[in-house]
């Protein structure tokens, strides 16, 4: 009866040690993160938190979601490479402010993983900033206007500055997706600008093309001046067109495999010139124009 005893002791003794094993097995760090990813938008969806705001201590952060301290940290280490939180040294932890901090980083992986060319860059945006270009032209506030010209003269004074000028470049574009007063699809279209970056400084490689640019933008203001929407976008078009059929140049002139464009950017229906048009006068209230 004893043997039988010492030999149920140590069976019992086995599951014990074995149940404590795998209690102690390392938590699913990914399960956590996904935990926290939607208790924060619980928290955003009740107005709780906002973009740009703060998030409470980490201990009370922990408490609220029932999981410890250490694992919450490793979540929120995971959400600060997405993007979707920031922290600020000495002041705390926040909520991203805009939508490029989410997406810059998972689109960039997104076009390496893909091998995304830039024909497929510069088409999406068509999509995307044609459309920003017909707003503008019915939204675009004094402000605006006076902000896409100021770009445009800093393009003209960077020429031999291929860095500074395709910042004004950039600039220009994303003032006009903000005069469009959609900020959804302005801050996408941040978000492909960016992007766009490498390939549109290797577009214009000498003076000519940088004259051609200034000249694109300058059709496009003029557009969104007259409050004409198609000329807005048909111009609009017509710039992106050029810059890819620029990048193809200098492929070519560089002995470069990609060269000849896997396919070009669909043409807008012709429309009439943007006539020539003073740049606006300063001034204006600022307010935007009502949506139709």
């Amino acid at each position: 009866m004893t043997s039988k005893r010492l030999e149920y002791g140590r069976v019992m003794r086995r599951e014990y040690e074995s149940q404590m094993q795998s209690s102690m097995d390392p938590i699913d760090r990914s399960g956590i993160t996904e935990l926290v990813v939607q208790r924060i938008k619980e928290l955003l969806t009740k107005g709780e938190l906002k973009a740009g705001s703060r998030l409470p201590p980490e201990r009370e952060l922990a408490e609220r979601f029932h999981i410890s301290r250490p694992s919450l940290r490793t979540a929120l280490k995971a959400l600060s490479v997405m993007g979707i939180i920031r922290a600020k040294p000495g002041s705390g932890t926040y909520i991203a402010e805009s939508l490029p901090e989410i997406f810059t980083a998972p689109m960039q992986f997104l076009t390496l993983i893909n091998q995304t060319s830039a024909e497929e860059l510069f088409e999406a945006r068509q999509i995307i900033e044609t459309g920003l270009a017909g707003l503008a032209a019915e939204r675009a506030t004094a402000d605006d206007l006076r902000r896409l010209a100021e770009e445009i003269e800093g393009m003209r004074r960077s020429m031999d500055d291929p860095d500074i000028f395709f910042s004004h470049d950039i600039r220009f574009h994303k003032a006009m997706a903000d005069a469009a007063n959609n900020p959804l699809m302005s801050r996408v279209m941040d978000t492909i600008a960016d992007l766009l970056y490498q390939f549109r400084r290797e577009s214009a490689s000498h003076r000519g093309h940088f004259e051609g640019a200034i000249r694109g933008h300058e059709r496009i203001l003029q557009a969104i001046s007259l409050r004409d929407p198609v000329a807005a976008k048909e111009m609009l078009s017509r710039h992106l067109r050029d810059a890819l059929v620029g990048l193809a140049e200098v492929r070519r002139d560089n002995g470069s495999e990609e060269a000849t464009p896997a396919r070009s950017l669909p043409s807008e229906p012709r429309h009439r010139p943007a006539p020539t048009l003073p740049m606006p006068a300063p001034g204006g209230n600022g307010r935007r124009r009502p949506r139709s």
